[in-house]
């Protein structure tokens, strides 16, 4: 993966039901005032703001843009900022994604000016047996299965895992030269489930959603090979150099 620049802003994409609400104390503690939001209002059904994230860019006051990016939407990294070369992302496991997603959609949907994506199906197994992963809407470019590798190795500063967010968070805050503070680590915007998922449905779910899956196991392998993220103190000289 590649290095931070700090000459150059810094996407960081929140898959939906990621970690992505937790990981954003770290950005907005990290960067201050140079941290700004990219989401969909869905109450109202208005678009992001568009951000002149180069113009306000500076070394001395970085910029990162943290949110939701969804190309089939319409409001995909190309689509406002195609300009932009790196990023950071948490990915979750695409069963496990899905699952917590039909719960918030449940929950949250009936708020929102556009009630299309509010699953229809009455539980959880009918919903699965038909579902499609959303997860690489997110990517900063079209994903498939022979250049995903690359998109990872060439676009990305670190891709964490929700599973382990702990160190996902470790290893992001030393690649970005920031000190890592575990007090601001917690879980947010969990949603309760009501209802079991068949493991059956796992299998079948894969089927369906091969390349989300080789995606999703090649990060986890990436991460892996990282070894032990670096604790607090190597962080702090990272910081400095």
């Amino acid at each position: 993966m590649k290095s931070y620049d700090n000459t150059q802003p810094l996407i960081v994409i929140h898959v939906p039901k990621a970690a992505g609400t937790s990981s954003r104390k770290f950005f907005q503690h990290w960067y201050g005032d140079g941290f700004l939001h990219h989401y969909y209002n869905e109450s109202k059904g208005e678009m992001p703001e568009k951000h002149d994230l180069f113009g306000l860019h500076k070394v001395d006051r970085p910029v990162v843009l943290h949110g939701h990016f969804n190309k089939l939407r319409g409001f995909g990294t190309e689509d406002y900022y195609p300009g932009a070369t790196q990023f950071i992302t948490i990915l979750r496991d695409p069963f496990e994604l899905a699952i917590s997603g039909y719960f918030y959609l449940k929950k949250n949907g009936s708020d929102w000016k556009d009630k299309s994506r509010i699953p229809s199906e009455i539980n959880i197994e009918s919903y699965l047996i038909k579902a499609e992963s959303r997860m690489l809407n997110h990517f900063p470019r079209e994903v498939t299965a022979a250049n995903y590798k690359d998109i990872i190795e060439e676009y990305f500063i670190e891709v964490g895992i929700t599973e382990r967010l702990e160190e996902s968070m470790k290893w992001i805050a030393y690649k970005l030269g920031m000190p890592y503070e575990a007090a601001l680590l917690g879980v947010h915007n969990a949603t309760n489930r009501d209802q079991e998922a068949p493991g059956y449905l796992r299998d079948l779910f894969a089927e369906r959603n091969q390349l989300q899956f080789d995606v999703y196991n090649y990060a986890v392998e990436r991460f892996t090979q990282q070894g032990s993220a670096p604790d607090g103190n190597s962080a702090a000289l990272h910081c400095r150099r």
